[in-house]
């Protein structure tokens, strides 16, 4: 029975301490329900979500090597293309007229070497390559087929290949037929054993008019004259021919040199060359190619009635 001395707590006491508990439980469960939706819908902290690759180490290696060597090869052909390239001096010269020069500053001059390609062809580029000079082939059509694999090796050592015709003819007395024949033939063959589109021709006998300039510039080729002629064409004694380059009066900077490295045995030629190389050296005089020439200022220009007609000139226009 309960103790008489303690106080009784009456039953409607009891009931609200009832009441109290169930309505903590009631808050408790009620944050604890808004804590869970707080946390569920919180704003993510790093961004989308990021879709997992599931390409391998490797395959990621290939792919980014493969972009790599596009972006390698544009850059190399970019660079290929400005090398053959005779720039914004060169584009001013007349259409009826072409270049005997270049710009008279610097160091630099050009060798240039007609009626190749021929089997002399590899000394010469055994020694431009001994001398780290650079050069210009003017070749005819006719003899690439007997010389394989020269073209690609002068362009692989940087020498630029420019048109020459197809037989050596006269372009004064040729017509218009004939004259794609002899000049777009020849810059075609040259486009499918270089991949290089040729900027330069240089008419045979340094026979031409205003109106075989002006086919020629058409066609995206500038008419090459030159400045000194080293008459290797017409001598036999190698000292002679040297002798004529290093002792001009217009070796000078922006000069053209004329030599010859095929159709007929050269030989004087490349005995002539180191003489020639070692007396540009020794002048402090560089050779390039021709483009390269003409992109370092403005050309001298060669216009019709400069240069004597040669006798294979008939019927000239």
């Amino acid at each position: 029975m309960p103790d008489p001395r303690l106080p009784q707590r009456s039953s409607a006491h009891n009931a609200a301490v009832r009441r109290r508990r169930r309505g903590l439980l009631v808050v408790v469960f009620g944050l604890l329900i808004v804590g869970v939706l707080a946390y569920a819908l919180r704003p993510a902290e790093s961004g989308p979500a990021v879709p997992v690759s599931t390409e391998s180490a490797v395959e990621l290696a290939a792919r980014k090597a493969a972009a790599n060597a596009s972006i390698g090869a544009e850059a190399a052909a970019a660079v290929e293309r400005r090398a053959w390239g005779i720039g914004p001096f060169a584009a001013k010269v007349p259409a009826t007229a072409g270049v005997n020069s270049g710009a008279e500053t610097g160091n630099l001059v050009a060798l240039t070497f007609d009626d190749g390609p021929g089997r002399d062809s590899w000394d010469i580029l055994a020694l431009l390559q001994r001398y780290k000079m650079q050069a210009t082939f003017f070749v005819v059509g006719q003899n690439v087929a007997d010389n394989p694999g020269l073209l690609r090796a002068m362009v692989e050592q940087g020498h630029v290949v420019a048109d020459h015709t197809w037989t050596h003819a006269s372009l004064p007395s040729l017509d218009k037929a004939g004259l794609r024949r002899e000049l777009i033939d020849t810059r075609q063959l040259i486009v499918d054993e270089t991949g290089r589109v040729p900027t330069l021709m240089r008419p045979p006998f340094g026979d031409f008019t205003g109106a075989t300039n002006e086919f020629s510039r058409k066609h995206g080729m500038l008419p090459v004259l030159w400045t000194i002629d080293s008459s290797d064409w017409a001598l036999e004694d190698s000292a002679t021919i040297a002798a004529n380059v290093l002792n001009a009066p217009a070796l000078k900077p922006g000069a053209i040199i004329l030599l010859h490295d095929g159709s007929m045995n050269r030989q004087v030629t490349v005995n002539a060359l180191p003489k020639i190389l070692d007396g540009l050296v020794a002048r402090g005089l560089r050779s390039v190619t021709v483009p390269e020439l003409l992109r370092a200022g403005p050309p001298s220009i060669a216009r019709p009635g400069d240069y004597k007609l040669s006798d294979y000139a008939s019927n000239s226009n």
